[in-house]
């Protein structure tokens, strides 16, 4: 297990009522929901006054009844509960008056700005651990934090790949209104994390802390740094490659290789990190790592690219720092796959020129949203020519009494009436333009798509790209609410190998939030393309109905990657497809990288191709080989080289 304590607010304005509701509420909207032509991406309001108003209510999105329920308390009278199926334990009244309790007692100590404490115990993937032992490691850390007695609100997140607990506690003490110190409280949390693993038998985790031999819980070696914050939050958010993932990913290896047999020199250095487009400079009292292709002001400190690249650990072995013989321009010429903060994460192990062609597309899919949302004009419900026109038609009537009407009392009382039905029409027209506007916001028509809805708009009409947005959204957030697998049927992929909305005989297509598309024959599902794999259900049925209409969209995809899942006999059905599928279609003939469903589908291809002549099979027999090779060099795995 793993502690995590999330950065706070730099204003010191941190806020209960966000915290308790983002822990305990859970009110996203689902990936797994299907996507429908013109529907917009409502998200529940984020702001304090509507967050306080649904943990008020304590109402459920759908059915209006109460989602709290307490499920039992624990001896020191701490209430364990599900709120809105989310399991919670806290020290408080209830979770509706949490945020309200701890900023009353917050108020009682002027000095504290910033009471909200919020950390985050994580577990590894494959670990379930129950409920009693989740909250027992809440108690345990709090008291380790000297937060034993403070108020608190603990919530399970299950939906996620990691298993994991948010802890929002108040570091003012609720009885003597001492702040709690929380100096160096990533180290204790991390020791805490060592004793929890023992105490439980979870697996163990990397951290400052580890246990020798004797079971004592010591100070890890130092090894390799974290990425730093800023890296990292680009990943995140906008799935952008950092540019320390990729010196890692380049550099990192070969370094430590030189390290290991002990024959590093500078020029050894310079070479590889000249090989990836980078270079290795003095900066103060240290070194750098720059991008000498792109932005030449990005560089990353060396230390976290390696732990053993500074300057006061190889200049006692290599002697003082020498630059590199070759300047920037030479290594910009010679570099084949520089760094470009444009690629995304989600196609790491794609080759370069697909990742280089999927940015482009990104970006032209952002632009063509810009061109949108400048275009975009607001609904015009001519309001004002509305009323002028109500208006005018009663000053005509008031035109028509005075002309007419001699008797003065007669003609003041007439003029009256004419006001009261004017008043009534104006008070109809606004009522009528209130509902016009309501319409409008129910049908999200006053304001223009945000990205994301716009985005599946466009993936809705058959955009690649948007489809493809789509997958790295879902891809980022990590979320087991996705459309779920429904076969183990399933030919895999290259990484993010997307294509757009296909049309098959047949079958009808439903996009979801995740980006998933599901085809249906007859109204059952029968395949799921999720970009990295296609999933087959029923792939026997209708003589492999469904199993050859997948091969025949797999031929659309890159085709880096093609290999069959061994459930059954699938393999063997996957491989007679996609011998007739090469059969028919000459022009995108499938390879699959598996070296034993190479050579059953190839066997299959040269049984049903014998009645060719001998001339004509060894073209085929050439150029399918020649597709197979192509395809496999670019493979690091040996075991499929032939």
């Amino acid at each position: 297990m793993n502690a995590i304590i999330p950065p706070k607010r730099r204003d010191r304005k941190s806020s209960f009522v966000q915290l308790v509701a983002y822990v305990s509420v859970r009110d996203d909207v689902p990936l797994k929901d299907e996507l429908k032509e013109d529907q917009r991406f409502r998200r529940p309001s984020r702001s304090r006054q509507a967050i306080f108003d649904r943990l008020v209510d304590y109402m459920n999105r759908s059915e209006g009844t109460i989602i709290e329920q307490i499920s039992d308390m624990t001896p020191e009278g701490d209430i364990r509960c599900s709120v809105d199926g989310v399991t919670c334990q806290h020290n408080l009244m209830s979770v509706e008056t949490a945020a309200m309790e701890m900023n009353s007692i917050a108020m009682q100590n002027l000095h504290v700005k910033d009471a909200v404490y919020h950390y985050i115990l994580s577990w590894q993937e494959d670990e379930n651990p129950s409920d009693d032992q989740v909250f027992d490691s809440v108690k345990h850390s709090l008291k380790r934090l000297g937060m034993e007695e403070h108020q608190y609100v603990a919530a399970i997140h299950r939906d996620t790949d990691n298993l994991h607990v948010h802890i929002a506690a108040n570091r003012v003490h609720p009885v003597s209104y001492r702040a709690a110190n929380v100096w160096n409280d990533a180290d204790k949390l991390q020791r805490t994390c060592r004793e929890l693993e023992l105490k439980h038998g979870f697996k163990v985790d990397n951290g400052s802390w580890v246990r020798d031999a004797d079971n004592n819980l010591v100070r890890a070696r130092k090894g390799y740094r974290n990425a730093p914050r800023s890296a990292r939050q680009l990943e995140h958010f906008s799935d952008k490659e950092s540019l320390h993932h990729f010196a890692v990913q380049h550099v990192r290896k070969p370094v430590n290789t030189m390290f290991r047999e002990k024959n590093a020199s500078w020029e050894k250095l310079h070479q590889v990190m000249n090989d990836a487009g980078l270079m290795l400079e003095p900066s103060g009292k240290g070194l750098v790592v720059r991008d000498v292709c792109g932005d030449e002001k990005l560089a990353v400190k060396s230390s976290r690219v390696h732990p053993g690249m500074t300057l006061s650990r190889l200049e006692p072995a290599l002697g003082t720092f020498v630059p590199s013989s070759r300047s920037a321009e030479m290594v910009k010429q010679s570099v084949q796959t520089p760094y470009s903060d444009r690629l995304h994460v989600r196609d790491r192990g794609a080759r370069a020129e697909r990742r280089q062609a999927r940015a482009e597309a990104r970006i032209d899919l952002r632009e063509r949203y810009e061109k949108y949302r400048n275009a975009w004009k607001k609904p015009d419900l001519h309001a004002a020519e509305r009323f002028r026109a109500v208006s005018a038609a009663f000053k005509e009537q008031k035109t028509h009494i005075r002309d007419n009407e001699k008797d003065a009392h007669m003609r003041k009382l007439m003029y009256h009436i004419v006001e009261f039905e004017r008043e009534k029409s104006m008070a109809a027209l606004r009522i009528e333009l209130k509902a016009e506007r309501r319409k409008l916001y129910d049908e999200g028509r006053m304001r223009p798509l945000t990205y994301r809805a716009w985005t599946e708009q466009q993936a809705l009409h058959g955009d690649q790209a948007a489809l493809s947005q789509l997958r790295g959204w879902a891809y980022r957030q990590n979320r087991k609410n996705r459309t779920p697998q429904a076969s183990d049927s399933i030919i895999f992929c290259a990484p993010a190998d997307d294509t757009s909305l296909i049309k098959a005989d047949g079958y009808d297509a439903r996009l979801y939030r995740d980006g998933a598309v599901v085809y249906s024959r007859h109204g059952q599902d029968a395949i799921i393309d999720r970009g990295d794999r296609v999933e087959v259900i029923n792939p026997y049925d209708n003589g492999d109905l469904n199993t050859r209409i997948a091969v025949d969209m797999v031929a659309w995809k890159s085709g880096e990657r093609i290999e069959f899942s061994r459930d059954g006999s699938f393999a063997y059905a996957a491989g007679d497809a996609v011998a007739a599928h090469n059969l028919h279609h000459r022009d995108s003939i499938l390879v699959p990288s598996n070296r034993e469903q190479y050579d059953y589908t190839r066997e299959k291809f040269n049984q049903l191709k014998g009645r060719y002549t001998d001339r004509e099979r060894e073209a085929v027999r050439q150029q399918y080989d020649n597709r197979y090779y192509d395809d496999v060099r670019h493979n690091d795995d040996n075991s499929y080289k032939p």
